[in-house]
């Protein structure tokens, strides 16, 4: 099967998205964003970590439990507590974004989850709703979208660090080292190769990273 990757628009938009991110949270001390919240990082230093091929935020796509109460025919809003509403730029991005991955799952869904580590059911619940359901359901969600790898402060590190050195072939091992981790981390077991199918098709050098994330792994389980 042939899987396609990004299209040179969907890269466009990711860093576009990625962009305002780092531009709301970078140094605004939000606890919830951890390093990069504490982080102030100029504009070139953010315009290098929005070049990521990958969303540096997420919206939780592997936490299924919330995604039920939040999409289910009886939303158990009291299962989540729905705290204060979200900045009106976070919940700017968040529109934004969860608009982006809902037309790319109808669209691409492989490519819904090299860019988000997303499974399958999420971009098939994603998928299933209009776009005005889906956001009027999420527009209240402080908790929604968080900093991807929030639980890998190293990650993290290394991502502030040469992850934004002006030294291209340092800030693309870094981003790449990320976006191996965001393939391998989160989706099931013999899905890897169909991931890497779709990053493949990713501009270079992108897709060399993919490949050998896959055969790296397929080796060290044998």
């Amino acid at each position: 099967m042939d899987y396609k990757g990004p299209t040179q628009d969907d890269l466009a938009n990711i860093q576009a998205l990625n962009g305002h991110f780092l531009r709301e949270v970078s140094g605004a001390g939000v606890a919830e964003f951890g390093d990069l919240a504490r982080r102030r990082l100029t504009d070139s230093e953010r315009a290098r970590l929005a070049a990521a091929p990958f969303l540096l935020f997420s919206f939780r796509e592997q936490d299924a439990n919330y995604w039920q109460c939040l999409l289910g025919d009886d939303p158990q809003f009291d299962l989540i507590d729905a705290g204060a509403s979200p900045s009106e730029g976070l919940r700017h991005l968040q529109a934004a974004g969860l608009s982006f991955l809902w037309q790319l799952s109808r669209r691409n869904p492989y490519v819904t989850r090299v860019v988000s580590g997303a499974p399958v059911s999420w971009c098939e619940q994603l998928a299933g709703w209009t776009l005005v359901g889906l956001l009027d359901r999420a527009a209240s969600r402080h908790d929604l979208l968080t900093a991807r790898f929030a639980d890998d402060d190293t990650i993290w590190r290394r991502l502030l660090d040469t992850g934004v050195d002006s030294k291209r072939s340092l800030r693309c091992t870094s981003h790449h080292s990320a976006l191996q981790a965001l393939l391998t981390r989160g989706g099931q077991q013999g899905q890897h190769e169909a991931l890497s199918a779709a990053a493949c098709n990713m501009p270079s050098p992108v897709r060399q990273r993919a490949f050998q994330t896959t055969r790296s792994n397929r080796h060290t389980k044998v």
